[in-house]
């Protein structure tokens, strides 16, 4: 039987996932600053409180199996902003986790961790990180502490690097990295559940023709076998559209700011 905290879990992924995963564990924290305006699943209670808070954190996590880190900026913004919410606030995730006795830790990391590489190359989880924005370079930085953390203290992690999470495909470079509502429901159910996993870097994506990357290896580690193919909804795409230089598209321009992902 299964504990599990999310942070961020009134976001995009976090909704979702919490809704396809709805009642298969036993008790499911919902660490937060507010209390969601959405009505709860069964099992679920909320714990108000902020990433910055350690203190909270950690008692939130008394007594649970598995953190779903999904919390944090999820776009390009200022270093300082992004330090105080995915650098201070993943630390404090993986410190919290280490004393509250948590087993593993599922971190979202991103596509933008290596979005410098050329799009020409498949890219596995040996690839060199080449972050293409602050943001890439705080999960890049989580990756790193997650390393620290189970080396040193034992805590497993499954490090995500989430693709483009829609309903459907929306442009060229999302035909590469799409990972569909039904398969990310699937990527998560296993990052909890299966294993033991060490510190395992895993692709988040759906089985895409033409894919940037190539994710058995993380895949096989954890059982995901992805279902949908964004080639499927490539009619809805502009064709016409240039294919980006690189991983990261236009996030690796010099005057990228932020923008809605």
């Amino acid at each position: 039987m299964t504990t599990v905290l999310y942070t961020g879990g009134t976001g995009r992924m976090g909704r979702v996932s919490r809704e396809g995963l709805a009642g298969r564990y036993d008790r499911v924290v919902l660490f937060a600053r507010h209390a969601p305006e959405e009505a709860l699943h069964a099992g679920e209670e909320v714990a108000i409180g902020d990433l910055a808070d350690l203190e909270a954190l950690t008692a939130a996590a008394q007594g649970v199996d598995v953190i779903v880190h999904l919390g944090g900026i999820a776009d390009e913004s200022s270093y300082e902003s992004i330090r105080t919410a995915n650098i201070d606030g993943t630390q404090h995730v993986y410190e919290a986790a280490r004393r509250a006795g948590v087993r593993r830790v599922v971190y979202a990391s991103s596509n933008h961790v290596v979005g410098f590489h050329d799009a020409s190359t498949v890219l596995d989880e040996r690839a060199p990180l080449r972050p293409d924005t602050f943001y890439g370079v705080s999960k890049a930085f989580g990756e790193a502490l997650a390393s620290l953390y189970h080396d040193k203290w034992g805590i497993e992690s499954v490090l995500l690097r989430i693709g483009t999470f829609r309903p459907e495909p929306e442009d060229v470079r999302q035909l590469a990295l799409w990972l569909s509502w039904r398969d990310g429901i699937e990527l998560v159910r296993c990052a909890i559940e299966n294993g033991p996993v060490g510190c395992q870097v895993v692709y988040g994506c759906s089985a895409n023709t033409g894919s940037w990357w190539n994710g058995a290896a993380g895949w096989a580690a954890i059982g995901y076998v992805p279902q949908d193919d964004a080639a499927d909804h490539a009619g809805g795409v502009d064709s016409g559209a240039p294919t980006p230089r690189h991983h990261g598209g236009a996030f690796t321009a010099a005057d990228y700011e932020g923008g809605i992902w």
